[in-house]
């Protein structure tokens, strides 16, 4: 059987690529004297309505945007699920959230997102009447097991571990069962560059290799004893020189985590670049909702840096590369 094709939506991503940010704008943003101004750009690109959103309140065109996003790329696909890979984040974070103030008696709204596979208004209904049955299968389990490891440890982190750990397992069985080899070398990409981040905290924390044993995540090409190894050299990031994050590695993690982590970003979005260059498949809808994605995450440090009085100088050196 041949790949699927999609001539339509293909073509409608190519038109909404166009509203993508450019490193131009975000520039732009950065150079501007204040938060306020910088907002302008964000709205005269095509973010929200002036009227109804001040700079302290970014992070609500943000979530809309997003949103908009999301579902654009939904409707084009609907009998698709691909595009879950990127929507388990969202579910897993309100999973945290909904149960951790379920557990400290907390208002969860405020932090609760879109944009997830399932409907926020059914998540919050199955915790209020604490009955999951209308909640995935796979997420009853994740529940039940985030609340019996709160239960031995007394810990949030030990909630955040559970359902990280979840959430990565869940990408990726969507990504075999998706026939996409972009798809599943992306959930490869992002599980290996989150253990490597993980990794560089644990190492730089000074703590144990097994506290980053317990949080590794599924997915990714390196394994548990290549970071054990790693962890014991003077030098961790030659333990990756034979990998294919061998120079991103020696580059970046010499320079701490903040560095290092921007050039994982990168180098993501690099490989999510080559979607340009195909058509009619589906990747270029992966790459326009990852690029979304990206952009939200560089407008969030602009605008927090202009609200906070960053230098421009330090924020221009903590941008990811922009998709177009």
């Amino acid at each position: 059987m041949g790949k699927k094709i999609y001539p339509y939506a293909v073509a409608r991503i190519r038109m909404l690529e166009r509203s993508l940010l450019s490193e131009k704008e975000f520039m732009q943003m950065i150079d501007a004297r204040s938060a306020d101004e910088a907002l302008k750009v964000l709205l005269d690109a095509g973010y929200g309505d002036s009227a109804q959103v001040d700079a302290r309140d970014f992070e609500k065109l943000l979530s809309a945007q997003l949103a908009k996003a999301y579902s654009d790329v939904r409707e084009l696909v609907t009998n698709e699920n691909f595009m879950d890979v990127f929507l388990y984040k969202n579910d897993y974070h309100n999973l945290k959230v909904l149960i951790k103030a379920d557990i400290t008696g907390t208002d969860a709204e405020p932090y609760l997102i879109g944009g997830g596979t399932v409907n926020l208004e059914v998540l919050k209904g199955a915790f209020a009447a604490k009955n999951f049955s209308t909640i995935p299968f796979v997420m009853q389990e994740s529940v039940a097991e985030a609340y019996e490891a709160y239960g031995k440890n007394q810990s949030g982190q030990a909630v955040d571990i559970v359902l990280d750990k979840d959430a990565f397992r869940q990408m990726n069985i969507t990504a075999k069962k998706s026939g996409s080899d972009f798809i599943k070398k992306y959930v490869e990409y992002v599980s290996d560059i989150t253990n490597l981040k993980n990794f560089l905290r644990v190492k730089t924390m000074k703590r144990p290799f097994e506290m980053f044993a317990e949080i590794h995540v599924e997915g990714g090409s390196i394994t548990v004893d290549a970071f054990r190894t790693a962890y014991g050299a003077d030098s961790p990031w030659a333990g990756f020189k034979g990998s294919q994050y061998g120079e991103l590695c020696s580059e970046g993690m010499p320079q701490g985590f903040t560095v290092f982590e921007r050039l994982c970003d990168n180098f993501i979005m690099g490989f999510i670049r080559e979607a340009k260059y195909r058509s009619l498949t589906m990747e270029p809808m992966a790459a326009y909702i990852y690029a979304r994605e990206t952009e939200v995450k560089t407008v969030r440090i602009i605008m927090s840096g202009k609200l906070n009085d960053i230098d421009a100088e330090i924020i221009k050196e903590r941008l990811r590369d922009a998709y177009v």
